[in-house]
């Protein structure tokens, strides 16, 4: 059972897990906005709200979901507070049903699978989560062979 509140509470961090090279090219440190959108045919990107789960279990996780894609790595958090996704225009909802801490980021729009969306939904897409990532802080992990994060706080 999970004793996590449903409602994201506007100061919680929330934390998007970042794999080279499907988010950033290797030996860079720029993420690309497409760390934020969702695959076709949803309308959630996976995030962790690291308020309440720490570091470490995000760390644990990333490195989880590391295993699960073949040849990308672990390289680092992505982090915002709910609030400032909020502002940006996307919604920040409790998914439990994954795990005790999940959570999604909505932006309101489902591209329909096999098909190009139209040049309108994807202009709106591609802005909002270039400024949702201009908010965000981007946090390297400098030993991502570890299994606990030794990066910076936050």
């Amino acid at each position: 059972m999970c004793h996590l509140p449903t409602e994201i509470a506007d100061d919680e961090n929330i934390v998007r897990v970042i794999l080279s090279p499907a988010h950033v090219k290797p030996n860079s440190t720029k993420v690309r906005h497409q760390a934020l959108r969702s695959r076709a045919g949803e309308d959630e990107v996976s995030v962790i709200r690291q308020s309440h789960m720490g570091t470490d279990f995000c760390k644990e996780k990333g490195k989880e979901i590391e295993a699960g894609w073949p040849k990308n790595f672990f390289v680092g958090l992505l982090s915002a507070k709910a609030k400032e996704i909020h502002e940006c225009g996307s919604t920040v909802h409790d998914s439990r049903t994954e795990y005790c801490g999940h959570a999604h980021i909505s932006h309101g729009f489902i591209i329909t699978p096999n098909e190009p969306p139209s040049a309108d939904i994807n202009l709106v897409l591609t802005n909002r989560c270039s400024r949702i990532l201009e908010i965000m802080t981007y946090y390297p992990d400098p030993n991502p062979a570890s299994l606990r994060w030794t990066g910076a706080s936050f």
